[in-house]
């Protein structure tokens, strides 16, 4: 039988999105969900695709609602903040999360016969103490994603939300696990970008900052 390490870092999500905690979890990643405050429509777009969306993962991580020192044992805590957005490659369209179920299909019509560029921005910080405060030690922020072809037919539509009613909540109401792999005819890059996190860039950044696994 696999022995636990019992000296495991915990990584604090500041995303409350089930698909990152599911990541995680596969990845065997210990991990705790916080809250953030962040207003993602504060921040003003970008000619620079990927520094925007490194920009709203920052902005999550200021508004994030971190535990009280005297809550937790560590001394120094790792706290992740994401946020994943897509580009329409022809008419470099930047899609977010749909408003309703109308502005999902909406959305997914305008890729039906494009590729779109999917990226996630991450922050990644480590955070001491400092009395009754936190303070940054170290910070690292990267963005890193696929270009990917998503076809759903019209009359395909209803049923992949009936299917995925997440999708609702996914940028560009897109979601490529489920039903959602019969219309994805290509990818080029990270598929767990695609998904919302990073897994492979994510775990190398925490390497580098000694997070035991």
């Amino acid at each position: 039988m696999e022995l636990k390490n019992l000296n495991q870092d915990v990584l604090y999500l500041g995303s409350q999105s089930q698909p990152r905690q599911n990541l995680l979890k596969l990845a065997d990643i210990k991990f705790k969900v916080l809250m953030h405050k962040s207003s993602e429509s504060v921040i003003e777009p970008s000619d620079n695709f990927e520094k925007y969306v490194i920009a709203i993962a920052c902005d999550k991580m200021q508004h994030l609602q971190l535990p009280e020192v005297n809550q937790v044992k560590e001394a120094k805590i790792f706290v992740l903040t994401v946020d994943t957005l897509i580009k329409t490659a022809h008419t470099n369209q930047i899609l977010g999360k749909p408003k309703d179920l109308e502005n999902a299909k909406e959305m997914l019509r305008s890729i039906r016969n494009q590729p779109v560029d999917v990226l996630t921005g991450c922050c990644l910080q480590i955070m001491k103490q400092s009395g009754k405060r936190w303070e940054i030690e170290k910070k690292r922020c990267w963005a890193t994603g696929a270009q990917i072809e998503f076809s759903i037919d019209e009359e395909s539509l209803d049923l992949y939300f009936e299917k995925e009613p997440w999708a609702l909540h996914a940028c560009g109401g897109g979601v490529i696990e489920g039903i959602g792999q019969a219309f994805l005819k290509s990818i080029n890059g990270s598929y767990t970008a695609v998904l919302g996190l990073p897994l492979f860039e994510v775990r190398q950044e925490l390497k580098k900052l000694n997070f035991k696994f």
